[in-house]
């Protein structure tokens, strides 16, 4: 090999490296954001469509997030989960992502937060609404370290209320742990 090529293989190697993320340090005890999901039937007959994405590294999130991936990583992801929902009619994702502290769970936030959102809440947690999309909803939630988006594929006063249902869900886990 070349000397350029070492160089590119060594720094390439390197950044994986420090981007890479740890894997929850407490599973199964409130830790894991995958332990804040909604079991099936928490919300009105919704049932987890399809395996959950599980975050851990920066290649789990890539996989998952592809192109969004480098800003959650900027704002200190930790660890992350996405989970869709449906009740066989309408489908509902969940992604919940850890960040390690508020202020990193804010700026991601920031990163997504629309225009002219609803807010939901001002104080911790911390919840807007963008209306804005042709076909459904987005809903951004902060609590402590933890970043939430929930997105609707239906654009119905019943989906953003389940969304929101979802969101409440959520919460009353965090506060709980």
């Amino acid at each position: 090999m070349t000397r350029s090529i070492i160089i590119k293989f060594c720094f390439t190697s390197f950044l994986i490296i420090s981007l890479s993320c740890r894997k929850s340090v407490n599973p199964g005890a409130g830790a894991d954001p995958g332990d804040l999901l909604p079991v099936n039937d928490d919300i009105s007959g919704f049932k987890k469509k399809g395996g959950e994405a599980v975050m851990t590294d920066y290649q789990t999130i890539m996989d998952a997030i592809d192109g969004a991936a480098e800003k959650y990583i900027f704002y200190g992801f930790v660890e992350g989960v996405q989970q869709m929902y449906s009740n066989g009619a309408i489908d509902i994702d969940v992604r919940i992502m850890n960040h390690g502290s508020e202020a990193n769970a804010l700026g991601i936030m920031e990163e997504f937060f629309p225009a002219s959102p609803e807010i939901l809440s001002n104080r911790n947690p911390r919840v807007a609404v963008d209306h804005s999309l042709l076909t459904g909803y987005s809903l951004f939630y902060v609590r402590d370290n933890i970043f939430m988006e929930i997105y609707t594929f239906e654009k119905s006063n019943f989906a953003l209320n389940m969304a929101k249902q979802f969101y409440s869900n959520v919460d009353k886990k965090i506060t709980s742990r």
